[in-house]
């Protein structure tokens, strides 16, 4: 008796640690300076089994996410490896597959999982209302779901694996036409600020310049002169006032 109920006491200690522990990564992480390997380290410190269900993991992950947006895409795959998506319920699986701040490939894990999960549960009811008393859910991995789920769940798959290779095509061509525009963008700016740019002016013109205005200035100062000089014609008008001197 004491050896069961020790056993059901300790997965459920470990749930609560779990718990307490998500719930101060969730704390933490909008801790702008918290580095990625310290934040996973702390995602990491239980084991994979204390975690039945991975959702506050996953609101600590895209709390992180909200506070450091400058992450690259490789980081972020790194902060993703620490989550289950298998483990997510489906309320956090449409909360993942509409967050553009996950990468792109786990959204598409999310979606896989999630499409897993509603097959299970299908086939589950399916052999329940067929009176099967033995029955075992699928394995939520890709190669047996693709084997033991019907042709229209295949053909699904087919579907969306095609409708993400085209999407991706579609998103190198978006990248190839923005980096040509780019590019382009920039060589319309180099000749912007060329022709912005004050023409240097030869020592030739620059002396020549000088000349003229040094012409100029010395046609003045001759003027200046000039008028003040009286010609020989207001010489001989002007007369002469002779003193009267008083004998």
């Amino acid at each position: 008796m004491y050896e069961g109920s020790q056993r059901v006491t300790i997965p459920n200690a470990k749930m609560r640690v779990a718990r307490i522990v998500d719930s101060y990564l969730t704390e933490v992480s909008r801790d702008r300076n918290l580095s990625l390997t310290k934040f996973q380290v702390l995602a990491e410190a239980l084991p994979e089994s204390a975690r039945t269900c991975d959702d506050g993991l996953y609101r600590a992950i895209d709390s992180y996410l909200k506070a450091h947006p400058t992450l690259s895409e490789h980081e972020r795959k790194r902060l993703c490896r620490v989550m289950d998506c298998q483990k997510l319920s489906i309320d956090a699986c449409m909360h993942a597959a509409q967050n553009e701040r996950l990468p792109l490939r786990v959204v598409v894990q999310v979606l896989f999982s999630e499409q897993v999960k509603i097959s299970n549960a299908i086939a589950n009811n399916s052999l329940k209302e067929a009176g099967e008393s033995h029955y075992q859910p699928m394995v939520s991995n890709r190669k047996t779901l693709l084997e033991g789920t019907p042709q229209s769940f295949q053909e699904g798959w087919a579907a969306a694996k095609k409708d993400i290779n085209t999407l991706k095509f579609e998103l190198e061509a978006v990248k190839t036409k923005y980096l040509e525009l780019q590019n382009e963008m920039e060589s319309l700016q180099r000749q912007f600020d060329k022709m912005a740019k004050p023409k240097p002016t030869s020592a030739w013109t620059s002396g020549w310049k000088k000349l003229s205005k040094l012409t100029k200035m010395t046609g003045l100062e001759a003027n200046d002169i000039g008028s003040q000089v009286p010609n020989a014609e207001q010489t001989r008008k002007t007369p002469r006032r002779w003193r009267n001197s008083i004998s």
